[in-house]
């Protein structure tokens, strides 16, 4: 938010909001997906009839935290109006990163600040796999790159609508919220292990309770945790981020999400698939190099 094309489109208020939806967007996770709690019966997902489980469970409990003391009450010095907009846009910035939405949102933005994709790619966008379709693509970063996105440059003022600074707020918080692959490959790494593990037990727990697993390939004995990470990278992240970085110019972030891509082509082609083999082969890669300045 530090860059002067943001600040271009966001008003301090809308800042703090983006700020706020950020520190709450994952509060008090369970650990679970929200298909898991859907099938499981849980009581959110009965609270919220099945819909944006998680992110409707984020937003209200940040808002109910909040106001159950005023010592924490971060909102009481609002004035009426000025607080409903603030935790309007606070709960459309946190349901934005239900995943099931991601190419409807990617769609808008890319249709409104970048250059219009054609034929295929912009299919693509547009309808995309599901999330839990499995993560082998069809095409891939490898062999089908992301077109080179280039930002329009039309009048300013003509984007400057409050449905378009919804948009950028929502892609903002996108962005930071699957921001993994495209951090330094040691937090890179660190982040991968622990969606897997979070992704394993969940898949055991599901097997032992009869329930039909929401990701199958999150097995512990047969997932490969570079595929996995090559397949979302393919599926969700690279698409949106080349996006970012044609309305804001954030190479260094598309340098890492290529970097780590390549990283965990690496692995999978030496045939390094489990969390315990990748580990191994990061341990003997930090004891035997001095220069992975990225690890």
């Amino acid at each position: 938010m530090s860059t002067e094309r943001l600040k271009t489109f966001l008003e301090p208020l809308d800042e703090v909001v983006s700020l706020i939806a950020a520190v709450v967007h994952d509060v008090d996770h369970p650990g679970k997906t929200s298909g898991y709690l859907t099938n499981s019966g849980n009581e959110l997902s009965l609270l919220y009839n099945d819909l944006s489980v998680l992110e409707s469970h984020h937003a209200a409990f940040a808002f109910k935290l909040s106001l159950s003391d005023p010592r924490v009450n971060i909102f009481k010095n609002l004035d009426t109006e000025t607080y409903k907009s603030v935790r309007r846009s606070i709960i459309d910035m946190v349901l934005a990163t239900e995943m099931t939405k991601h190419f409807e949102h990617l769609s808008k933005f890319v249709n409104v600040f970048t250059k219009p994709l054609l034929g295929k790619e912009d299919a693509l966008i547009t309808e995309g796999p599901s999330l839990t379709s499995g993560l082998e693509p069809n095409s891939s970063m490898e062999t089908n790159p992301s077109p080179a996105l280039t930002p329009t440059e039309p009048d300013i003022s003509t984007l400057l609508t409050p449905d378009n600074v919804i948009l950028i707020k929502r892609m903002l918080i996108k962005c930071a919220d699957v921001a993994n692959p495209t951090r330094p490959l040691n937090l890179c790494i660190n982040w991968a292990k622990r969606i897997a593990e979070e992704y394993f037990r969940q898949t055991e727990e599901e097997i032992s309770r009869g329930l039909p697993p929401v990701m199958p390939m999150f097995e512990r004995e047969t997932c490969s945790i570079p595929k996995s990470q090559t397949g979302f990278v393919d599926y969700f992240v690279a698409d949106m981020f080349e996006a970012w970085d044609a309305f804001l110019d954030v190479p260094e972030v598309i340098d890492h999400m290529r970097y780590n891509y390549d990283f965990w082509k690496d692995l999978d082609r030496q045939g390094i698939h489990s969390a315990g083999q990748v580990e191994a082969y990061i341990r003997k890669l930090n004891g035997t190099s001095s220069s992975t300045s990225h690890i």
